[in-house]
């Protein structure tokens, strides 16, 4: 089952969550991330200064973990037609752009956020716990 990996999976692999490194590496194949996650990844390098080098270096790691897919001229009408069927959100633009990303390549989109992704139609999504507190 090929799947793009939502920015929250990511992150919690960044920071090594044994919990997410055991469940993307059972996946058994490489998963994908939409540039807009690598966007957002970058963001989260140069969030906390003091955190900087570290995140940079495991950020470097883990994208050599994934197959990057573009956000091209389909991905863009395939948004369009997500604002279309839910309406205009601006706190949620950047999950809509990566499930626009999903549903152009036929993909499950793996995310611990499901309430993020629930009102986008036709969406194969598979929500995975969060971490323990």
């Amino acid at each position: 089952m090929p799947v793009l990996i939502d920015t929250d999976v990511a992150i919690h692999w960044r920071d090594g969550d044994p919990d997410v490194r055991a469940r993307v590496l059972a996946l058994g194949e490489l998963p994908a991330i939409s540039t807009i996650s690598r966007v957002e990844l970058e963001n989260g390098v140069y969030r906390d200064p003091g955190e900087m080098r570290a995140r940079r270096l495991r950020l470097d790691v883990i994208l050599r973990s994934f197959k990057i897919v573009d956000f091209t001229r389909a991905e863009a009408v395939a948004y369009s037609e997500i604002l279309a069927a839910a309406g205009y959100s601006k706190r949620k633009t950047n999950d809509r752009m990566i499930a626009a990303t999903d549903l152009v390549h036929d993909l499950t989109l793996v995310t611990i956020n499901g309430r993020d992704f629930r009102d986008v139609p036709d969406l194969k999504l598979e929500i995975w716990p969060g971490p323990a507190a």
